[in-house]
């Protein structure tokens, strides 16, 4: 099996993640599990001290292996949410471009788009965010815990300051 250095390393760095403990010692994390995007990594290094909510944050991957399905599988399991960018797709081409993304839960905000992939929702999932109409963001309740998909990353904008991206941020442990 061929597994690249960053998987690897990735894999290595969140296996405190999954060693003991009944549950996870952090209330948020953030894991790269492959990030491609290092501004949208440092973007939600700036917010997780803040945060108060049991969350993990995936920045901006291509592909989840298969020791990042555990992770993600684990804290869903314990009832936490999990915060997953996905930058792999086919991007959305707006006919008027309107450069933001339009976000329904858990706050209704506008956003700055950041390179936008279509996502295709699955049965169960709730669209909860648009780029020029097609599905950028989605929610899924499993168990306990709640999966959130964005196929536009939000972490690059945390490194603007953009209130909005923080309301929003903030608004997930609410709903």
């Amino acid at each position: 099996m061929r597994v690249s250095r960053r998987s690897f390393l990735g894999a290595g760095a969140v296996a405190p993640v999954l060693a003991g403990g009944d549950r996870p010692k952090a209330r948020c994390s953030i894991v790269d599990l492959g990030c491609v995007l290092p501004e949208s990594l440092a973007g939600f290094k700036t917010q997780v001290g803040d945060l108060r909510h049991e969350i993990l944050i995936v920045p901006a991957v291509r592909a989840v292996v298969e020791a990042g399905k555990e992770i993600i599988e684990l804290w869903i399991e314990r009832g936490a949410t999990v915060l997953l960018e996905y930058v792999a797709g086919a991007s959305v081409e707006p006919s008027m471009y309107f450069p933001y993304v339009e976000y329904f839960w858990p706050v209704r905000v506008k956003i700055r788009e950041f390179s936008p992939v279509k996502l295709m929702p699955a049965a169960g999932d709730e669209i909860i965010a648009t780029f020029a109409g097609q599905p950028v963001g989605l929610r899924r309740k499993i168990a306990d815990g709640t999966l959130i998909t964005l196929g536009s990353p939000l972490g690059p904008v945390f490194l603007t300051g953009d209130p909005d991206a923080r309301r929003w941020l903030d608004g997930i442990h609410i709903s």
